[in-house]
C-alpha cells in the first residue's frame, strides 16, 4: 500500500470510498444478477416439466395403440408454451414415434456432451436452448420418452433486463461519484492545494503575491485567513530586509567589479600559515590547475611554487610590504609581487603578475638587436611614411654611409639614382601587389666601387594598425658567394665543353647507385670514342679539334634526357649515363640517334668537318653491388669492340 502513502489528498479521500462503493455494487447486483438467473431457468424447466406429465398421461394411450396420429394430435398441446420449439416422442427402443415442430421449425439437436448431461441430470443448457427429457411411464414402466427443445429467449431477455437496470444504477453511480468527488474538490481539496501553493511559493521562491480565497466558514477558512495574516507580516518584513541586502549588494558588486577588472591575480592570505582565504578571477587564470572556487587547505606557497621559498615564507609571517619583487619558479615562470598589509592585521594581500613574457620580449628585442647589430648582411627598415627608422653596421661597412647621412632621406629619395642606382620602379610595384621583392642587382657604394649584391625587400603589416606598415631592405654582399660558385663549376666541370667532368661523373653515379641500391631497376653506360678527331687535329690544327669537341657535347646534351648525365672523361671521350633503364631497346635507339647525330657535318672557318663515334653500351642493375668503375670497364670494352668491328657503330658488353 505504499501508492497511498504516495498519493494525493483528493487520491486518498476519493479512490477508498469510490472503491468501496464499486465493490458494494458489483456484489450486490452479480448476487442479484446470477440469483434472479437460476429463479427464472428454474421455474421455466418447473413449467415445463408439469405441462410435459399431463401431455405424456395422453400419450400412453397412443402408444398403446401404436396410434402415431393421435400422438402427433396430443404433442400439439405443447404449442400452448411459445418456448416450447420441438417435441420428440421416443419409444423405448429410440425410435421416433412422433413430434411437434414450432411453425415448422427444425431446432438444434443436442452435441455429445449435451446428451450426456441430459442422461444425467434429466436436461441440460446448451448455448440457444434448453434440452429436457421426460419419461412417460406405464405400469411403472418406461414405455417413452418425449425430448423438449426449449428456446432460451425468455431467459435471456430476463439477463439482458437484469443488466439494463445495473448499467442504470452504474451510470448513477458514476454521476454521484462525480458529485462526490466535486464536493470534497470544491470543499477540501481545493483550499488545501491553494494554500500549499501560496505556503511552497514563500518557501521555495520567495513569493508573497499569492493568497489563498476564504470560502468556507469552517476549520479550513480559520486556517487560511491566519496564513494570509501571516504571509502579510512576513512580506513586510522581507521587503525590509531586501532593502538592506540590496544596498549590501550593491555595494559588494562594486567591490567585486573593481578587484574583477584587476588583470593581476589578487590573494588575501592568513599571515599564520599562509593559507588562501580569497582570490579573484585573474588568479585563477594565472594559476589554472592550481586554483578553484574551493579555498581549503589551499596554501600559497605550493601554488606559487618558487625556487627561492624562504624569501616568500618570510613575507608571509613577518607581513613585510614589497613593491614589485621578482620570485623565479620552479616551472622556469617569472612572478613580479606586491604586498600590502590589510586593516586586519591578520591578513596579507599579495598582488601577483605573471611577467615571464615580458622579460622574453625583452631578451628577445635585445637579442633582435644584437643579431641585427652583428649580422653581416646590411639592412634598412623605413616607416609607413617612407621615413628610415633603422640601419645596422653591416649597411655603414658596405657602402660607407652612416646614418647621418642618409636620416634625413625618404626611401624614394635613397633608391633615386644617386646615392643608390637601383630604382624604386624596379620593386614598388612587386611590394605593393605581393608584398615583397627579392633580385639579384649590381649596386655602388658610396666611392663608386660596383657590389654584386642580392636585395630581399619586405612590407612588414602592423597586427594591432593595419595602415601602419614597415618596409626591410636587407643587403647581401654576393661577392664571396659567386667566387665559390665559380670555384665549384670549375672544379666540376670541363672547361671547354662546359660538361661534368670525370670528377663530377664519378659523384653523381656513385650517389645514384647508392640511393637505388636496394631497388631492382638497372642503369645504362654508353662509352663514346671519336672516330677521325686525330684526323682533324693533325689536318686542321687543335683550334678546329677543340670546336669539334664543343659541338660534340652540345650534341650529346641534345640526346640525352634531362635526368641523365653527358660527362667529357678526356680527349675525345665521352660517357653518357642513363637512368633509369626500361631495356636495351631504349639504349640501341639512343646509341643509333648520337651516332647519327655526331656523323653530321660541322663547319669551322669556312671548312666542313666530319667525325665519327664507336660506343661501348653496357646494362647493370643497381643491386648487382658494382661500383661505377666495374661498369666503366665493362663499357670501355665493348667500345674496343665496336673500334676493332668496323667503327662508327655501337656494341653492347656480354659476359
Amino acid at each position: 500500500m505504499n501508492w497511498i502513502e504516495k498519493a494525493s489528498l483528493r487520491q486518498r479521500l476519493a479512490v477508498p470510498l469510490i472503491a468501496f462503493i464499486f465493490s458494494l455494487f458489483i456484489i450486490i447486483q452479480g448476487y442479484n444478477y446470477v440469483n434472479t438467473y437460476q429463479v427464472q431457468q428454474t421455474n421455466l424447466i418447473d413449467r415445463i416439466k408439469v405441462l410435459s406429465n399431463g401431455v405424456s398421461v395422453n400419450l400412453q394411450a397412443a402408444l398403446l395403440f401404436d396410434d402415431e396420429i393421435t400422438a402427433s394430435e396430443v404433442l400439439h398441446a405443447f404449442s400452448a408454451d411459445k418456448e416450447i420449439l420441438q417435441a420428440l416422442l421416443l419409444k423405448s427402443d429410440g425410435r421416433l414415434f412422433a413430434e411437434y415442430r414450432k411453425d415448422g421449425l427444425v431446432a438444434k439437436a443436442p452435441n455429445r456432451t449435451l446428451q450426456l448431461e441430459i442422461a444425467k441430470n434429466g436436461y441440460a443448457l446448451g448455448e440457444d436452448a434448453i434440452y429436457i427429457l421426460i419419461p412417460i411411464f406405464l405400469d411403472n414402466e418406461v414405455i417413452a420418452k418425449i425430448r423438449l427443445i426449449v428456446s432460451k429467449e425468455g431467459l435471456n431477455e430476463t439477463r439482458l433486463s437484469a443488466m439494463r437496470v445495473a448499467f442504470s444504477l452504474f451510470g448513477l453511480i458514476i454521476i454521484f461519484s462525480y458529485i462526490f468527488i466535486a464536493k470534497i474538490q470544491q470543499w477540501v481539496i481545493t483550499p488545501v492545494v491553494n494554500l500549499n501553493d501560496a505556503m511552497q511559493g514563500i518557501i521555495l521562491r520567495g513569493e508573497f503575491d499569492q493568497r489563498p480565497d476564504v470560502g468556507t466558514s469552517d476549520e479550513l477558512g480559520d486556517l487560511t485567513l491566519s496564513f494570509n495574516k501571516m504571509a502579510d507580516k512576513l512580506e513586510e518584513r522581507q521587503k525590509q530586509l531586501n532593502f538592506v541586502l540590496d544596498k549590501v549588494e550593491q555595494e559588494r558588486d562594486f567591490g567585486k567589479q573593481i578587484i574583477t577588472a584587476v588583470q593581476h591575480g589578487l590573494f588575501a592570505i592568513n599571515k599564520k600559515n599562509g593559507q588562501i582565504l580569497l582570490s579573484n578571477d585573474a588568479s585563477k587564470k594565472l594559476f589554472p590547475e592550481k586554483l578553484d572556487d574551493e579555498f581549503s587547505d589551499v596554501f600559497l606557497l605550493d601554488i606559487i611554487n618558487a625556487q627561492e621559498e624562504g624569501k616568500l615564507k618570510e613575507i608571509i609571517t613577518q607581513c613585510q610590504e614589497v613593491d614589485d619583487l621578482l620570485i623565479q619558479t620552479k616551472q622556469d615562470s617569472t612572478l613580479q609581487i606586491t604586498t600590502r598589509v590589510l586593516p586586519n592585521k591578520e591578513q596579507l594581500l599579495f598582488s601577483i603578475m605573471d611577467v615571464t613574457e615580458v622579460i622574453q620580449n625583452r631578451t628577445q628585442q635585445k637579442l633582435a638587436a644584437n643579431v641585427l647589430k652583428n649580422s653581416q648582411d646590411g639592412v634598412l627598415i623605413f616607416d609607413s611614411l617612407g621615413n628610415l627608422t633603422l640601419m645596422n653596421p653591416a649597411f655603414t661597412e658596405m657602402f660607407g654611409y652612416e646614418l647621418n647621412d642618409l636620416i634625413s632621406l625618404s626611401m624614394t629619395q635613397l633608391f633615386d639614382g644617386k646615392h643608390l642606382t637601383t630604382s624604386t620602379n624596379l620593386f614598388a610595384k612587386s611590394i605593393e601587389r605581393f608584398g615583397q621583392w627579392h633580385g639579384e642587382v649590381l649596386e655602388k657604394d658610396k666611392n663608386g666601387v660596383e657590389l654584386p649584391l642580392y636585395i630581399k625587400a619586405s612590407k612588414i603589416k602592423d597586427d594591432e594598425q593595419n595602415d601602419q606598415n614597415s618596409y626591410i631592405f636587407i643587403f647581401s654582399n654576393l661577392s664571396d658567394a659567386k667566387e665559390r660558385d665559380r670555384l665549384y663549376y670549375l672544379a666540376h666541370h670541363d672547361t671547354l665543353t662546359g660538361l661534368p667532368n670525370r670528377s663530377k661523373f664519378y659523384k653523381s653515379a656513385n650517389q645514384t647507385i647508392e640511393k637505388n641500391k636496394l631497388t631492382t631497376g638497372q642503369f645504362g653506360l654508353c662509352y663514346l670514342d671519336l672516330d677521325g678527331f686525330k684526323l682533324v687535329n693533325d689536318t686542321y690544327g687543335h683550334d678546329a679539334g677543340d670546336e669539334v669537341l664543343r659541338v660534340v657535347a652540345k650534341r650529346l646534351e641534345n640526346a640525352v634526357r634531362k635526368g641523365d648525365l653527358a660527362c667529357r672523361l678526356a680527349g675525345d671521350e665521352f660517357v653518357l649515363f642513363i637512368e633509369p633503364v626500361q631495356d636495351k631497346t631504349q639504349l640501341a635507339e639512343l646509341s643509333s640517334r648520337v651516332i647519327e647525330s655526331i656523323q653530321k657535318p660541322i663547319a669551322y672557318k669556312g671548312i666542313t668537318l666530319s667525325v665519327g663515334v664507336s660506343i661501348g653500351v653496357t646494362i647493370a642493375y643497381y643491386n648487382e653491388e658494382k661500383d661505377i668503375d666495374y661498369v666503366l670497364k665493362e663499357s670501355d670494352q665493348a667500345m674496343y669492340e665496336a673500334k676493332l668491328s668496323g667503327k662508327g657503330q655501337y656494341i653492347f658488353y656480354e659476359v
